[in-house]
């Protein structure tokens, strides 16, 4: 989307792993480390805001989502490390850049009032003389509640780049919502992750990506090859100009 404007304004991305079906308080289930999505939680996010990178909570910022049916309206939060090395890459270059992760509404005050009770806290605590890691209670207490083996996930991605391009204001946006696959047994995240890292290796094999050296994916893998080869595996991305 960068490389289709003159000049970029803004960049916003949008992920979540939710359940096809949410239930309980949180309206999650596990679809990977739980222990990977207190992190999220936690740490502080990187974020690109008028031309300087900084850093702001995680689980703040909530705003609201719409996705067409039946995914509906979902929160969007700042999470820890979803822009990778953009966020050092485009300060200066790029006013606006930040990634939040989609939850269904009210996950993102649950559990920021876990946090802020110290729930997550990784160091040790003395619980009749016994030193305890509140996270480590955390994964344990939350985790079986969270798991659903017989749970159907779906995965849902926006990314909004809004530019200049001929001396007109205009936005590329691109969608995907992917679900569990019924007829081979492969979750919605195995999906987007697997099929995303096995596309990668054979655009390597194939020579296609940039030359030897150390890159991040979006300077070495083409993107509408990339794009192309996940929709020969069903994973559809949609592409909006306005």
């Amino acid at each position: 989307g960068i490389s289709r404007c003159d000049t970029t304004e803004s960049v916003k991305i949008f992920v979540g792993g939710l359940p096809q079906a949410p239930e309980g308080p949180l309206k999650y289930q596990i679809v990977y480390s739980l222990e990977g999505v207190l992190d999220y939680y936690t740490t502080l996010s990187w974020i690109v805001r008028d031309g300087k990178r900084m850093e702001v909570k995680a689980l703040s910022e909530v705003e609201p989502v719409h996705f067409d049916a039946p995914v509906g309206e979902l929160e969007a939060f700042h999470t820890a490390g979803g822009l990778s090395t953009m966020a050092q890459r485009y300060e200066g270059k790029i006013p606006s850049m930040e990634y939040k992760t989609l939850r269904y509404p009210g996950h993102a005050h649950i559990m920021e009032a876990v946090r802020e009770l110290g729930l997550l806290d990784l160091g040790p605590i003395d619980v009749k003389g016994q030193q305890v890691s509140p996270r480590d209670v955390a994964v344990a207490t939350m985790g079986p509640k969270l798991k659903k083996p017989q749970g159907r996930d779906l995965v849902a991605l926006r990314v909004v780049v809004r530019g200049v391009k001929d001396g007109r204001p205009v936005t590329h946006s691109w969608e995907l919502v992917d679900r569990y696959d019924e007829a081979k047994g492969i979750t919605a995240m195995e999906r987007t992750t697997g099929f995303s890292l096995a596309i990668t290796g054979l655009l390597q094999v194939a020579g296609v990506v940039a030359p030897a050296g150390v890159h991040t994916p979006d300077e070495a893998v083409p993107g509408e090859r990339y794009i192309a080869e996940l929709a020969t595996r069903g994973i559809l991305i949609k592409e909006l100009v306005a």
